[in-house]
């Protein structure tokens, strides 16, 4: 039997999903005409739990005795084969003039591949058919096994002609070293909370090895194996690998800095990776893997009628200069006190980059801005490009307003000047940090009122009497309560641009609530926002959540 040509099933480009269909060739065999019969069919692998393993069996596949010889019928592979005999066979009841003595001879060859090693036994002196294992697997003829992993393995032979006859040697396969990473900046920034597909041309109906490997996490270069895939190309040479949900995984939101004093630079939410791929020319022997260039992985997305571009490119061709990451709309105003940062993707390998910050001080708006700079060094490692950083706006108190752009060291521009307008807190001012899609986070300043409710279910239950025991029922009683705190916050009134933005908020997986310099973790229970109406009347956005620990560790939080 021999499967060849798989077609991925309903869906070419999510096999990962719905798994894949094989075309199979099976070789059925009349053992009384010794007559090959041939059939095709299809073997349906939904989401690849039983994936086939592709081999064509080549070696003996049936054997019958002519008096004391042997007849081994031996397949070509492709439905012919041939009859081996073999006489004075012990297996058909041959008795020799003299005991025989178990004079099984083995060795082995061990053959390296990129991924681990293949192994071929050799048998000597046996009285009959030899038998091989790998490991305690079933017995078969031929001595090869392929594709072993790193590790110990031990081989057994078995004479079959010869009770108890057995011969075993253990050998180790050496783990291959570390393939080197792509030298140089990376070739490009992929989003990862969108369809990443990595396509592979190879023969029709060849199987293809994918690694994928990645770092622990940006710019630390400890790259390491993630995860090892075969799938097989379809009848058009076509085959194509998911990577989002496996690099997805790997990666986490920025938690913005507790303290906004200078630029961060963001690690957790990108990585560099790279694959390899591989055709399996033949049984165990993948050819040469071909490495990609090295790319940059981003827990972001981009609008479904975007994902087909160039992040970069699609920023520049809507907004001239790549603006930061966000969806937050302009005219934002700021409180001195507010935590506000602007997260920015570096598009190019600029090594150093100032962020210039310009304040029009409270009476004096027409004299020369305050201006400070700060200058942020990212020539290290594999330079400034899909470098994240966190930049703080720095609003203050005694300014009608603060601007921040960034610029390369001749003074040209690389981004847009944003410009905030400060204005006053209030008593009910509080600020909502969040993830937004693009892999970033922006600020919400709430101006709404706040309540906690707490509601509490009383539990009673009645204890079971112990033997002698005369309390009455009333008396063995159990009483519990169990306690739930509720927030509910109002946003305030918010322009129609702004609730379109906060379709970001509804969506995000990680709300923060900034205090003074303390950062605490949200837990949302009820996220809703009118951002589209057919009348447009003021509106605010109402928010339900406790804070995400245990109340009674905090009990000084409001």
């Amino acid at each position: 039997m021999a499967y060849s040509n798989q077609q991925n099933y309903q869906d070419p480009y999510t096999p990962q999903v719905y798994g894949s269909t094989y075309d199979e060739n099976r070789y059925e065999f009349d053992e009384v005409n010794e007559t090959v019969t041939p059939s095709h069919g299809i073997y349906d692998d939904f989401q690849n739990h039983n994936q086939p393993t592709d081999y064509s069996l080549v070696g003996e596949f049936f054997s019958k005795c002519d008096g004391t010889t042997r007849l081994s019928y031996q397949h070509d592979g492709a439905g012919g084969f041939t009859v081996v005999p073999q006489a004075d066979s012990l297996n058909c009841g041959y008795v020799p003039p003299t005991p025989l003595t178990c004079d099984l001879g083995l060795t082995h060859q061990l053959t390296a591949t990129a991924t681990g090693a293949n192994v071929t036994g050799t048998a000597t002196d046996a009285h009959s058919a030899v038998r091989f294992s790998l490991d305690g697997s079933p017995a078969q003829t031929s001595g090869t096994f392929y594709d072993l992993a790193p590790g110990r393995h031990v081989l057994t032979a078995s004479d079959t002609g010869l009770s108890s006859c057995q011969r075993s040697v253990a050998f180790t396969v050496a783990t291959p070293p570390p393939p080197a990473a792509p030298a140089g900046a990376p070739q490009g920034v992929d989003f990862v909370r969108q369809p990443l597909w990595y396509p592979v041309a190879a023969p029709a109906g060849a199987e293809v090895l994918l690694e994928l490997w990645a770092e622990s996490q940006h710019q630390e270069e400890d790259f390491y194996l993630v995860l090892r895939l075969r799938k097989r190309a379809d009848a058009a040479g076509r085959l194509d690998f998911r990577l989002d949900t496996l690099l997805a995984p790997l990666l986490r939101a920025v938690v913005p800095p507790r303290a906004p004093l200078a630029t961060v630079v963001c690690r957790t939410p990108l990585l560099n990776y790279f694959v390899r791929t591989a055709t399996v020319l033949a049984a165990g022997q993948p050819a040469a893997f071909v490495t990609s260039a090295l790319r940059t992985a981003l827990l972001g997305g981009l609008p479904p009628e975007r994902r087909d571009v160039d992040y970069f490119a699609y920023r520049l061709e809507a907004y001239g200069q790549p603006p930061f990451l966000s969806w937050q709309p302009a005219g934002k105003r700021l409180t001195p006190a507010q935590p506000e940062w602007l997260c920015w993707l570096c598009p190019d390998a600029t090594p150093v980059l100032t962020v210039r910050r310009s304040y029009v001080r409270t009476g004096f708006a027409t004299s020369p801005p305050l201006v400070e700079e700060e200058t942020v060094d990212l020539s290290a490692g594999r330079g400034a490009y899909g470098r994240l950083l966190a930049i703080p706006v720095l609003p203050r108190a005694g300014t009608d307003a603060v601007s921040l752009g960034l610029y390369n060291a001749l003074g040209e521009a690389l981004s847009p000047l944003v410009t905030f307008a400060m204005v006053a807190a209030s008593e009910h001012t509080r600020y909502l940090l969040f993830s937004n899609s693009l892999g970033g986070f922006d600020t919400l300043r709430t101006e709404g009122r706040r309540e906690a409710v707490l509601d509490g279910t009383p539990d009673r239950a009645e204890l079971p009497a112990t033997a002698g025991e005369a309390a009455p029922a009333a008396e063995r009683q159990a009483f519990a309560v169990t306690g739930s705190r509720k927030l509910k916050l109002a946003t305030g009134w918010l322009t129609a641009a702004q609730l379109r933005w906060l379709q970001e908020l509804v969506l995000s997986r990680d709300v923060w609530e900034w205090q003074a310099g303390r950062l605490l973790p949200l837990d949302p229970t009820k996220r809703q926002v009118a951002y589209a109406a057919d009348e447009a009347p003021l509106r605010g956005m109402l928010l339900e959540y406790d804070y995400a620990f245990a109340a009674d560790l905090y009990a000084d939080l409001p």
